[in-house]
C-alpha cells in the first residue's frame, strides 16, 4: 500500500470557502422553509384532527 503524503489531501482555500458557502446557503434556506411550512403544517394537522370523529365503543 502506498503512503499518501497529507499535501495531496489538502483541499484549496478556494474550495473550502465554496464548500462552506453552500452548506450555509443549504442551511438557511431549510431554515426559511421550516419557518413558512414546518410549523404551519404541524398547526393545520392539530386543527384537522379536531373534525376526526372520536372513537368510542359505540362506534366500534
Amino acid at each position: 500500500m502506498e503512503d499518501f503524503d497529507d499535501d495531496d489531501l489538502k483541499a484549496p482555500e478556494a474550495l473550502k470557502d465554496m464548500l462552506i458557502s453552500e452548506i450555509e446557503l443549504i442551511r438557511e434556506t431549510m431554515v426559511i422553509v421550516n419557518m413558512f411550512l414546518g410549523e404551519p403544517m404541524k398547526a393545520t394537522v392539530n386543527y384537522l384532527q379536531e373534525f376526526d370523529p372520536k372513537k368510542t365503543k359505540d362506534n366500534e
